[in-house]
């Protein structure tokens, strides 16, 4: 009887055990989810400004030119480059619907729309994507709400530094975030193209909202890489009088986006 007593207190014990220990996995399961929603919510949050607007400095492969950028959320991103840092000679504005380009050095300028862009589908590329790039923001092409991003995205484990990969299981994008407010770099590659944009320099432009001076571009194909880097200075987010869309003179001709990049040349 005192051996099957004991054989009978060594199951019950070994099944609460087990009990717990699947109570605690749960637990830790529960709590990991909870935390990556946390951090796909707080990635994916519009900024607490409206409003952007920097000088910049580009360097294309060796070439430099510096310009402007304006940014109102949900509106318009307008980028433009001057000749000698005076004289505007291009401008492209994404707006929610159309993306127009501008040559002013030869009065040219072209509209086209997401749709028409190359690689669009494999990209998922619409307003909210590029708007996403230049914000600093984690995105999901497709998606309305963070609950229906967070059901696509994969967070995957922090790394020894504290980084937490995202991975987009559609469209094929990885975000590379510091796992708390930051998007470090976001990256996809598809059929031999694939490119990167690294952001960095994070400077306190608002209360307690952090924007990156620095991007990073590189861009990859079966032949070749193009690489370029924005430099941003005098970051302002007070709300300044400039129109979403820049009026198109009756000197410019509307010509075809091909023609137009033909032209241009800065």
């Amino acid at each position: 009887m005192k051996t099957i007593r004991y054989i009978l207190t060594i199951m019950v014990a070994a099944l609460l055990l087990s009990g717990c220990r699947s109570s605690s996995v749960a637990r830790k399961q529960k709590v990991q989810q909870e935390e990556n929603m946390r951090l796909v919510h707080e990635l994916m949050t519009v900024p607490p400004v409206s409003e952007l607007t920097a000088s910049l400095s580009l360097n294309l492969e060796g070439t430099r030119v510096s310009g402007q950028l304006r940014m109102r959320r949900g509106r318009s991103i307008q980028l433009s480059a001057s000749m000698l840092g005076l004289v505007e000679v291009a401008r492209i504005e994404f707006l929610p619907d159309m993306v127009v380009v501008m040559d002013r050095f030869h009065n040219l300028y072209s509209v086209c729309h997401y749709a028409d862009i190359p690689l669009r589908n494999e990209l998922g590329l619409d307003f909210e994507v590029v708007e996403a790039f230049f914000w600093n923001r984690v995105f999901c092409p497709g998606t309305r709400t963070v609950d229906d991003a967070a059901a696509r995205l994969d967070v995957l484990l922090p790394d020894e530094k504290g980084n937490v990969r995202i991975a987009d299981t559609e469209y094929g994008y990885s975000f590379l975030t510091n796992g708390k407010d930051r998007l470090n770099a976001v990256s996809k590659k598809s059929d031999g193209f694939g490119f990167t944009i690294s952001y960095g320099d994070f400077t306190e432009v608002s209360k307690n909202w952090y924007y990156p001076l620095d991007l990073q571009i590189t861009i990859n194909s079966a032949t070749s890489e193009v690489g370029a880097t924005i430099r941003m200075s005098s970051v302002q987010t007070e709300k300044k009088n400039w129109a979403d869309r820049t009026q198109v003179t009756r000197r410019m001709k509307q010509v075809s986006l091909d023609e137009l990049l033909d032209n241009l040349d800065l």
